[in-house]
């Protein structure tokens, strides 16, 4: 199949239906093309959410949601044909693929920079920025420049920051060194961007225009609006597909991050699922114990400890006295990187509670 021009109006306003997968998965999708066929799904882009346990959870985003985001974020940032990206991120990623469908509305030069090729120093990014006034950044990338003392280039006038939240103390450390950082909130369903602030260490981000939002009874954000996802597939287990249809009667879609929202600005609180994100990959801490015990036959808890670079690093508690580091090592050697435990610790017996759940706060206390 021959390479899309990302940057051709050609491509956002075509009919054709892109499957984009990060060929480095090894997720299956049989049988995935005659169900997009089957529902009559035309000018779309499907992509994979972001983490990798759990149900395959497939993406549908219209390419006319994809371009109603791109028009209300550079709106928002006042973004023109006389800006030049810094085409970064992966492109199976919304945050990466929205790069090239701003720079399509505006007719804006997109650089490239082969990511996969990072360096911690600094260096690759540097020789691929040129003449980029604009970007986009994750916490973990902004992290190696900060730790490098890399100065903004002059010509970056707005780094977007998103797949995780943004410190205060590394955005402090970066204002220092002059990255003119726009923090974000955002998902894959909603085509990227809901929230963006303009200035680095805004706790509050203020809803972009084309954003209706709502808190559900549990405090979980709901969304409405034009750049929304038309829905998701998901493997029913017997090499088909389930269609779930995003949006709800009232044309709202439930959100799995709890915030809260005061004058049209929100602030995260976190994932309201026992997920965290880790190098911008969604990990759920509950399928990674159940996974654990199920391999080691003992009681497991996996908890997180706050890491400047990575977002989290995890840390499995887990309940015996014997000896199980060829079969520990087993398991996580075969983990993607991100979700891969740090560290463990051994206890003869777990702390309980009084009905004799184990006691998660305790042993969190431990770290």
């Amino acid at each position: 199949m021959e390479t899309p021009d990302l940057t051709s109006p050609d491509y956002w306003e075509g009919r054709e239906v892109d499957i984009r997968l990060n060929p480095a998965s090894d997720l299956k999708i049989p049988g995935l093309r005659e169900a997009i066929e089957a529902r009559c799904i035309e000018s779309a882009i499907v992509l994979a959410t972001s983490g990798s346990t759990g149900v395959p959870k497939l993406i549908v985003l219209p390419k006319a949601a994809m371009l109603a985001s791109a028009r209300a974020v550079n709106r928002w940032c006042g973004i023109t044909g006389n800006d030049v990206w810094l085409g970064g991120l992966s492109t199976f990623h919304v945050g990466g693929l929205g790069i090239f469908c701003r720079a399509s509305l505006t007719g804006s030069k997109v650089n490239r920079m082969k990511w996969h090729e990072w360096t911690r120093d600094g260096r690759a990014f540097l020789d691929a920025v040129q003449d980029s006034t604009v970007t986009s950044l994750t916490p973990v990338h902004l992290h190696d420049l900060v730790e490098a003392q890399v100065p903004c280039p002059a010509t970056l006038r707005g780094v977007f920051i998103g797949g995780a939240a943004l410190s205060r103390g590394l955005a402090a450390k970066a204002d220092d060194l002059g990255w003119p950082l726009w923090p974000t909130f955002g998902m894959t369903e909603a085509c990227s961007q809901i929230a963006t602030a303009l200035e680095p260490e805004a706790e509050w981000l203020p809803v972009l225009p084309h954003w209706t939002t709502r808190l559900s009874e549990a405090g979980s954000l709901m969304i409405k609006g034009p750049a929304l996802m038309s829905g998701y597939f998901t493997a029913d287990g017997n090499n088909g597909w389930d269609w779930h249809r995003a949006a709800d009667h009232e044309g709202f879609y439930l959100c799995g991050d709890r915030v809260e929202i005061q004058d049209g600005k929100l602030r995260p609180l976190g994932r309201a699922d026992h997920q965290i994100k880790i190098l911008g990959e969604l990990v759920s801490l509950e399928k990674l114990e159940q996974s654990l015990s199920q391999a080691l036959g003992l009681e497991v808890v996996v908890a997180k400890k706050d890491d400047s670079r990575r977002g989290a690093e995890l840390i499995a508690f887990i309940e015996t006295e014997s000896d199980i580091s060829e079969a520990f090592a087993c398991w996580n050697d075969a983990l993607p990187p991100f979700e891969r435990v740090s560290r463990y610790q051994l206890l003869p017996e777990f702390p309980r509670t009084g009905v004799g759940k184990i006691d998660r706060r305790s042993l969190e206390a431990k770290i």
